[in-house]
């Protein structure tokens, strides 16, 4: 038995592997099992070796350090595996300071704190390691005892480039054998955190370099891999956070693939994909294999570099061993925070939703329970006639029973400003229009969310239909940004709520009152630059989960008409 398959062996005897395919061609996303080995295998040739490496993969754990496997069950993996391959690495790509209160209280301090405890070897940057903005990200960078990497990022401001010391790969020495590490950071980050943060003076100023088609992007990688062999490396890895599904073309991780060579396998993020080991030819025609463990932490993923010089990949999707001391770690950090997030706020019979009947999350796609909850708060307390919010930022539901401050970080765990703002409605239109320009007629297919967008809007004040048999007429700029209308509207029969409960067409010459968050309406998030220029009633408003608190407690408790939707968006 090779020490490769003596080492699965003791992995499996200790902890519950996920099921997978026996075979490198591509296999689509997978669901793991907790039953069996997932050895996906790709033979590399490589010179000979002194053991086996084992590489240890996380990505968008989004803060859920104590959910599903967790932190405490993974150091436990990596120390056990360690015990006979000293070499065994840890990394991770990206979107890991954001999505939970553990982040948003302490401002991703909290976390850094406990990777550096996990030991980290090399960590990549995903979009949303960005949203405490770019000089808190380089405060954090500098307290992490382990390299950050991005290839991508430049810088054409007339500032201080933060990012002027981040390398775009490191070389690990492992198994007597170099392993480069290259960092890829999706360049929708520029829309998909907040874009106000990467300007200067109104213009962009930091680039994540996609270009048009994802030649831009995969000619800098190509720069950086041919660098890294240059150096020495024999192995070359991609940490990228661009997602492998059509939605996140063209700069998604199989075109990256296709457009290079010299890439030996793709640790993918982004996308919270499940894919246990997919091969995809690249330049050359050679096999690249892509692999993905979804988010938080729903599995861990282990890539072994064999003697023989084969690439396996193993996904875990449950462990049955702590590592105390880490454990304890992650409590006391989630102590800390108690005080605050188990305050009770109110009770609820009821779930208030962002998923449908057969557990699709729709709060992207269509109308939702919670994201009428959320766009009610802002209309009410900032006193309105419209409310919007992205439905990417609302990114939880709330569960029947108890509901603490901790529920409602969850739902809302970015802590961005509400402000209010007058707009045309042409403006209004426009804005739905963008909104609505992934929108497809199913909300799934094949298991999978389809026509999802972080952009797609919840309303308050407003109903509108969506008609996907239209294509979309939205056009972007270079940078992804709303530019205009061009062609048909699928977006109809928009109408605006009126103090007696009716609805009455919008006007596009009539001038309307809105609230909703700074990242939509001044930051140009998700793209959405159509309120820029608008005229401020209230920009100095609270962070939008107090708003929440606030209407909930005004409301003395979730009205029951939150259980159910209530025919603000129809889609046909």
């Amino acid at each position: 038995m090779t020490n490769r398959l003596r080492s699965l062996f003791l992995i499996l005897s200790s902890f519950c592997l996920a099921a997978c395919t026996e075979s490198g061609a591509p296999a689509g996303v997978s669901s793991p099992s907790p039953s069996a080995a997932a050895d996906v295998t790709m033979p590399a040739a490589k010179s000979e070796r002194t053991d086996d490496v084992y590489i240890f993969y996380t990505s968008d754990v989004h803060c859920g350090v104590d959910e599903n496997i967790t932190f405490a069950g993974l150091k436990a993996l990596v120390d056990e595996t360690k015990a006979e391959h000293p070499d065994t690495l840890l990394v991770d790509c990206g979107d890991f300071l954001q999505g939970g209160s553990l982040g948003s209280l302490t401002r991703g301090e909290a976390v850094i704190e406990l990777m550096n405890k996990m030991e980290y070897d090399v960590v990549a940057l995903g979009n949303h390691d960005f949203d405490y903005g770019i000089p808190r990200l380089k405060e954090l960078i500098g307290k992490a005892e382990f390299p950050v990497v991005s290839a991508n990022i430049t810088y054409t401001g007339s500032g201080t480039n933060q990012f002027a010391d981040l390398p775009g790969y490191v070389i690990k020495e492992a198994g007597g054998t170099k392993i480069a590490f290259i960092g890829i950071t999706t360049p929708f980050t520029l829309v998909d955190s907040t874009p106000a943060f990467f300007k200067e003076d109104g213009e962009f100023v930091y680039d994540f370099n996609g270009g048009d088609d994802g030649t831009k992007l995969a000619a800098l990688v190509q720069e950086t891999v041919n660098e890294a062999r240059a150096a020495g490396a024999e192995y070359v890895i991609a940490l990228a956070h661009l997602g492998s599904a059509e939605s996140y073309r063209p700069f998604d991780s199989i075109g990256l693939v296709h457009r290079t060579e010299g890439i030996d396998a793709v640790i993918d993020g982004h996308a919270h994909s499940v894919i246990i080991g997919d091969a995809y030819p690249n330049k050359n025609g050679e096999d690249v294999m892509i692999t993905s463990v979804g988010n938080k932490m729903e599995n861990v993923g282990i890539m072994i570099l064999s003697e023989e010089g084969e690439i396996s990949t193993t996904l875990i999707s449950e462990s049955n061993k702590k590592d105390e001391k880490m454990a304890a770690e992650v409590k006391a950090v989630y102590d800390s925070l108690n005080a605050m997030t188990s305050e009770v706020i109110t009770e609820t019979e009821f779930d208030v939703t962002i998923a449908d009947e057969n557990g699709t999350r729709i709060v992207r796609t269509r109308e939702a329970p919670c994201g009428n909850l959320v766009t009610d708060a802002y209309r009410t307390m900032f006193e309105t006639q419209i409310a919007m919010a992205n439905g990417g930022g609302v990114r939880a539901a709330i569960p029947a029973g108890t509901v603490t401050y901790q529920n409602l970080i969850n739902i809302l765990p970015f802590g961005n400003s509400i402000s209010s703002f007058t707009a045309t409605g042409q403006q209004i239109l426009d804005v739905l229009e963008f909104g609505s320009r992934f929108t497809e007629r199913l909300t799934s297919f094949d298991g999978q969310a389809v026509g999802e967008s972080g952009g797609f809007l919840q309303v308050s004040g407003l109903k509108y239909t969506i008609d996907t048999s239209i294509p979309s007429p939205v056009l972007l700029d270079a940078n992804n940004m709303f530019d205009k209308i061009d062609g048909e509207r699928r977006v109809k029969d928009v109408q605006v709520l009126q103090e007696d409960g009716t609805y009455v067409p919008i006007d596009p010459e009539a001038t309307y009152s809105v609230a909703g968050p700074d990242y939509i309406i001044w930051g140009g998030g998700d793209g959405n630059t159509v309120f820029e220029d608008c005229v401020s009633i209230r920009s100095d408003g609270d962070i939008d989960v107090n708003v929440l608190r606030q209407y909930i407690e005004k409301c003395e408790g979730i009205p029951e008409e939150y259980r159910e939707t209530h025919g603000r968006i129809t889609v046909e």
